[in-house]
């Protein structure tokens, strides 16, 4: 069992002893990447937070579908959430409820959530105030969109892409010697490895085809 140093610097906890592989490349320099804008980012934790709204069964899908027409939102929604707001069955909503792991991300990376917890327990949107989250009421959400935020450096993306596509590993590493992976939840990894991949245009994909390599 190796010590992991969690370089990540906004983590209280920086030590954990998770087995990982030493031999992994280092992913892309600040000079190889393109962030995404923070209007695409804003607008992408938007329709997050709708499906998500949807997956806790918050709203129902008539509710969300009247929503994005009012406000003009279909142009932000990915074909596979068109496909779940329009049907969206118990499988899909169990699935879709991860994916508050993403907006936590999308949401760290705006500044609006100062870090990103360890990720041993599904974090809870409830904490994030109500004037800070992009969807609420009857409040336009094109406000949130269109406001001028300013988004963590590229140094700080990247090093926690690289933290999290490390623990993704680990995570797959324990899976494949048939262990179970105990310190850190691999579904929290992964949602979030997923996350930090878009933001950093991880090979060009778009977000229904983000794809986690480890």
């Amino acid at each position: 069992m190796f010590l992991v140093k969690d370089t990540f610097p906004e983590r209280k906890k920086t030590e954990e002893r998770i087995k990982i592989n030493f031999n992994l490349p280092h992913i892309e320099s600040e000079e190889e990447i393109t962030l995404r804008t923070p209007k695409e980012i804003a607008a992408r934790v938007t329709a997050l937070a709708i499906t998500n709204f949807v997956a806790f069964d918050t709203i129902d899908t008539k509710t969300a579908t009247d929503y994005l027409i009012e406000y003009n939102l279909w142009e932000y929604i990915t074909p596979d959430e068109k496909e779940f707001i329009s049907n969206p069955t118990e499988d899909k909503k169990f699935q879709e409820t991860w994916k508050c792991e993403c907006i936590l991300v999308l949401l760290w990376a705006l500044k609006i959530v100062n870090s990103l917890p360890f990720p041993n327990e599904l974090c809870n949107l409830n904490d994030i105030p109500t004037e800070k989250y992009p969807v609420s009421g009857d409040r336009d959400p094109s406000n949130f969109i269109n406001t001028i935020h300013t988004i963590r450096s590229k140094s700080e993306i990247l090093d926690a892409n690289d933290l999290y596509y490390r623990y993704d590993r680990a995570c797959v590493d324990t899976r494949m010697n048939n262990r179970e992976m105990t310190q850190i939840h691999p579904s929290i990894v992964y949602e979030r490895h997923y996350a930090l991949n878009w933001l950093i245009n991880y090979m060009d994909q778009e977000w229904d085809d983000i794809s986690c390599d480890t």
